[in-house]
């Protein structure tokens, strides 16, 4: 009997050792869980956006494309490349913006999150 002793003795201790770290990971989860889920759906909101942002800018320059196929002369060309790229940049420069007023919302979120947690 005593060769089944320290058998149920390692096993208590390897159960309450599981049921310990199940109780600290429940006890992280219900602290920080908000904070992850937030940071996780700023993420996703995130690249959805930005996948829209490629589209768009895929969109014009098919757009693009197309009207260059049907310039006739160097000037045409040059108007049409100068404009473009005028349009290309000020969309991308509203588009960087607004990313990264995203990011710092998102930043600024999962820090509220986190000292809301420790409270």
């Amino acid at each position: 009997m005593s060769a089944d002793r320290p058998e149920k003795t390692a096993m208590d201790a390897a159960s309450a050792a599981s049921k310990g770290a199940a109780d600290a990971a429940s006890q992280f989860a219900n602290l920080y869980g908000g904070a992850f889920s937030a940071s996780f759906k700023a993420a996703q909101d995130y690249q959805t956006k930005l996948m829209h942002f490629f589209q768009a800018n895929a969109e014009a320059n098919v757009r693009f494309t197309q009207r260059l196929m049907e310039t006739k002369s160097p000037a045409d060309f040059v108007e049409l490349l100068s404009s473009h790229l005028r349009d290309r940049a000020v969309a991308m420069g509203e588009q960087a913006k607004e990313l990264a007023s995203m990011s710092q919302e998102a930043s600024r979120s999962a820090m509220e999150s986190l000292t809301q947690a420790r409270r």
